[in-house]
């Protein structure tokens, strides 16, 4: 009797209690599945909306950033009404004309090229120099220049050097052409702008080629003489010369670590990235182009008014904001002075999209995201076109929206 319950002992489990085995381990394993999926959807919703929190906030923070200093050194915006269009030439671009045929810049702190519809996001223009000595123009002095001149004969030089960047307008009821020169040395009361290669001041063992200084004033600013002048009797009309700093302070003070470089950075969204470029900086014949924030999809941007609707015009009064469509559709002259504030919104997106369930749509977004400004038309924010992996639709990812209003302090503290 004890020897046969020994062997049945021994025969092990039967074909049933193993397939109850597997059955109950198949069932612990779709469970702890289950729960790893839960979980790592609120782990990706969490991280991804943290990502986006993150780039949201750095790219109004580069963006506020400028706007605080736009107009800096061209803070005579008094004298801006209307603006001229800057035309010039810059040796360092594959092809010379600076700003390039179609890509007007204008003299303002500040400039919103609106986008075409409510897919294409808005670009953002940001103008000030880097001069710590001149705060105000120097006037041209009433004298006769030759009609090609390589000098310009002013009234101070005091804070001018070799290398600096100026910039040459003359206000008048009609627009002027502005343009850019670069200074290759000092005389007395006069400014040279020669072409071709010169020393820099504070250190003279560096020569730098001029790339601002064209080799010929023909036909880039027919009758410069007579339009660039200080022969006039009324003092609003003489030109002004503006100082936005210098393009070479790392060559001129070696070990410079910042570069007071003239800006004018030109803010856009591309590749599903916030990018800059400064159009003084240049790289293989173009402007270096770099990346802020990553997963900005979308931008939009407003200039805030002291024009005098619904209130009074330049009493420091934020009197209301106005889309760039429809500043633009303003009577000329266009309010450019009466600029103080600027309202922009960013929207970011998670880094990676929701994941919907077997025959089930994505839940992730539904309406396009708003904010306070207009969204009606072509200035809403329309996300249907921003890229995305195959398969994957824009509804699959999450959005926050960023908004604040910057002011343009240069425009409220301009000079009298």
């Amino acid at each position: 009797m004890h020897f046969a319950i020994t062997r049945r002992r021994d025969r092990g489990f039967s074909l049933v209690e193993l397939m109850i085995a597997m059955l109950i381990g198949l069932l612990g394993m779709i469970v702890i599945f289950q729960v790893f999926e839960n979980a790592e959807g609120v782990r990706r919703t969490t991280v991804s909306g943290g990502d986006a929190q993150q780039n949201g906030a750095l790219a109004l923070y580069s963006m506020e950033h400028d706007l605080r200093n736009a107009g800096m050194g061209i803070n005579e915006i008094g004298l801006l009404a209307p603006p001229c269009n800057i035309v010039g030439y810059d040796a360092a671009r594959a092809t010379p004309n600076f700003p390039p045929v179609g890509n007007n810049i204008v003299l303002t702190p500040v400039q919103i090229v609106p986008g075409a519809d409510a897919r294409t996001p808005d670009q953002l223009n940001v103008f000030y120099g880097s001069q710590t000595l001149v705060n105000t123009t120097t006037l041209i002095a009433p004298v006769a220049m030759t009609a090609t001149p390589n000098y310009l004969q002013v009234n101070s030089t005091f804070g001018f050097r070799p290398g600096d960047l100026l910039l040459l307008f003359q206000p008048g009821a009609a627009p002027q052409n502005c343009i850019f020169l670069e200074v290759t040395s000092i005389s007395s009361n006069q400014v040279n702008h020669i072409s071709g290669a010169y020393p820099l001041a504070n250190n003279n063992a560096v020569s730098v080629n001029s790339r601002f200084n064209p080799p010929s004033w023909t036909g880039l600013n027919a009758g410069l003489a007579l339009t660039f002048s200080g022969n006039k009797v009324v003092n609003n009309s003489v030109t002004r010369v503006f100082d936005l700093g210098n393009l070479h302070d790392s060559e001129d003070f070696p070990g410079t670590q910042n570069p007071r470089t003239p800006v004018y950075n030109v803010y856009a969204v591309a590749n599903n990235s916030l990018t800059v470029s400064n159009q003084f900086v240049v790289s293989g014949g173009a402007p270096t182009v770099n990346p802020i924030a990553d997963n900005i999809v979308h931008m939009r941007a407003e200039y805030g008014l002291d024009d005098g609707v619904g209130g009074t015009a330049g009493d420091g009064v934020l009197d209301r904001f106005l889309d760039p469509v429809a500043f633009n559709a303003l009577p000329a002259p266009l309010p450019w002075q009466y600029i103080m504030a600027v309202r922009i919104v960013v929207v970011a997106r998670s880094a990676l999209p929701e994941k919907a369930g077997p025959g089930t749509a994505c839940d992730g977004t539904t309406p396009f995201p708003t904010w306070s400004g207009n969204t009606a038309g072509a200035r809403g924010l329309d996300l249907s076109a921003v890229p995305t992996p195959a398969g994957v639709a824009w509804d699959c990812y999450r959005y926050r929206v960023f908004e604040t209003v910057v002011p343009v302090r240069n425009s409220i503290w301009k000079s009298s």
